[in-house]
């Protein structure tokens, strides 16, 4: 699947774990992720896979190498980005699942696994964040590139 211009695949969902969580692989393009702060009921852990991503949350930036992870406690605001000029890997779990669930298979689109990611479609990103409300989420405004290289 194709998640706002990452590949996103589901290893466990909500049905499969009786509604205790939810884990997602999401590929990053050199550059990708998302461009706003957003926060949700939700606790989320990123673990980085191959690469590297950084995370940025209201309480700091945290740079991620292979096996590394962040936990992010609900309602924190926080986003991710890939900074490097390769693709990284990340592994994305969820709970409670059920909002953060639905509005992420609501926003996917179908992606063939092993072809390379299409340009981001700004027509998507913008749906996603019309409808993100509707599912629990608070989308707050872009962050400051200036905690990149500040934390």
């Amino acid at each position: 699947m194709l998640f706002m211009g990452e590949g996103f695949r589901v290893h466990a969902t909500s049905r499969e774990t009786a509604g205790g969580f939810l884990i997602a692989e999401i590929t990053s393009r050199p550059g990708g992720g998302p461009r706003h702060m957003h926060s949700h009921e939700a606790a989320e852990q990123y673990m980085c896979l191959e690469g590297g991503i950084t995370v940025i949350t209201s309480e700091g930036v945290h740079r991620l190498s292979p096996g590394e992870s962040v936990s992010i406690t609900p309602h924190l605001a926080h986003t991710y980005r890939n900074l490097s000029d390769a693709p990284a890997r990340l592994l994305c779990t969820l709970s409670p699942p059920q909002d953060m669930e639905a509005f992420l298979l609501e926003v996917c689109d179908p992606h063939t696994e092993g072809v390379p990611l299409p340009a981001v479609d700004p027509i998507v990103v913008d749906h996603a964040m019309q409808i993100a409300g509707q599912h629990g989420m608070q989308i707050l405004d872009e962050y400051d590139p200036a905690v990149l290289t500040n934390g």
